[in-house]
């Protein structure tokens, strides 16, 4: 399993609902055209693991291929812990990953979000684009009664600090 790295998310990505604090709808206009990442989250205890399967369907700006990578971590993280990621994967749309990580889960970070972020990483110089997220709340994951596995779409920015949205199977 892989270790973690401590780094920084980016602050814009650690507010939570709206003002209002209601739940708000996804759109399909939300989704589309930002790809979709295969994950699964299992709890063992207090301890999130997550498998980064695989991604498809990854756009860059300009209609490029991706070196995408994914990074995780639990936000709001105030003292800046740590993050994980995964390798890039070069020039490819369709990456595959299939990477473990491990969070501990201490008592005052089930009030957190756990939050997923895929990026391109720019070929000429070291600034990436994120290319979407999706986050779950962390108490939800530990109390939750089915497994969460599968595809889930990759949001904007704005929706995806606070929400997942699974991709619907085909019968």
């Amino acid at each position: 399993l892989t270790k973690a790295r401590c780094g920084a998310v980016r602050p814009s990505l650690w507010k939570q609902r709206g003002r209002s604090g209601s739940r708000r709808k996804i759109s399909h206009a939300q989704v589309k055209g930002k790809g979709q990442l295969k994950l699964s989250i299992e709890v063992r205890g207090r301890v999130l693991v997550l498998h980064i399967m695989e991604a498809k369907g990854l756009i860059a700006k300009e209609y490029r291929t991706c070196d995408s990578y994914v990074k995780m971590s639990i936000v709001p993280d105030a003292d800046w812990k740590c993050r994980q990621k995964t390798k890039t994967v070069p020039d490819n749309k369709n990456p595959i990953f299939h990477e473990h990580f491990i969070f501990p889960v201490q008592e005052e970070d089930e009030q957190k979000r756990l939050l997923v972020t895929v990026w391109n990483r720019e070929r000429h110089s070291r600034q990436s684009e994120l290319i979407g997220c999706m986050s779950f709340g962390v108490k939800s994951l530990l109390t939750l009664d089915k497994e969460i596995s599968g595809w889930y779409y990759l949001l904007g920015e704005d929706l995806g600090r606070t929400k997942h949205l699974k991709v619907a199977t085909r019968r």
